[in-house]
Formats: C-alpha cells, sequence, structure tokens
C-alpha cells in the first residue's frame, strides 16, 4: 500500500474522530447513535488503511523433505524402499509397483519429515 492510501487513511480516521465526537453528543438525539457508530466505522476503516501493508514479507522456506518408507507385505521378504514423498501418499496405500526382490504386494509403512540436524560448534 502507497502513501496514498496511508493519506486517505489519516482523512477517514480523523473524519470518523470528529463525527464520533458528534455522536458522544446527548443534544443531538437518536442521530447521535448514528453518528457514533459511523464514526467508529470511519476510524477503523482508516486505521486499517494506515497499518495495512506494514507487515514484513518473511523469507518462505521451502517445506521439509518429506520421505515415504514401502515395504513388502509378504512376512519372509525384508524389502524396504525409502523414496521421496509423492503427492497422494498416504500410510497403508496399497502401491502399484511389486516387490523387486520377491514380486508380492508392497503397502506405504510410514511417511516421515527428515529434520535437519543444527551443526554443532565446538567452543575452546
Amino acid at each position: 500500500m502507497g502513501w496514498m492510501s496511508r493519506i486517505l487513511g489519516v482523512i477517514m480516521a480523523g473524519s470518523g474522530g470528529v463525527l464520533l465526537i458528534f455522536g458522544m453528543d446527548p443534544t443531538t438525539g437518536i442521530f447521535s447513535y448514528v453518528y457514533f457508530f459511523l464514526g467508529l466505522l470511519m476510524m477503523s476503516m482508516g486505521f486499517a488503511l494506515i497499518t495495512g501493508g506494514r507487515q514484513q514479507q518473511r523469507e518462505q522456506k521451502p517445506p521439509p523433505p518429506t520421505v515415504t518408507e514401502i515395504r513388502c507385505d509378504n512376512r519372509e521378504c525384508t524389502f524396504k524402499e525409502i523414496r521421496d514423498f509423492e503427492k497422494g501418499d498416504y500410510i497403508l496405500k496399497p502401491v502399484d509397483v511389486p516387490c523387486p526382490k520377491c514380486g508380492g504386494r508392497m503397502t506405504v509403512e510410514g511417511i516421515y519429515i527428515v529434520r535437519e540436524e543444527p551443526e554443532q560448534t565446538i567452543t575452546i
């Protein structure tokens, strides 16, 4: 948001403040409620224009690497494969690829996020 919206926000907040003061005047009768709520509305819109866009654009970190663990359904076969996560993977999902060791069916056994270890610094 540029400087033009901030100027407009200051004008709206100021005019909302004036309407708010008119709304506090008991001599205006029933219109005091209308002025009061209209002033609150104008002030809130003005402050929203003033403060809009002040949030710093944070550096978007890429999502952490995620891996999928696939195991053979045959109890005697110990084949296990770890591959990159693909969209649509879920635990206990049957995999279309047969086991390369025994030819049996394979199932997704787990999905894990690979945590990056912080570098350890040695102080002497």
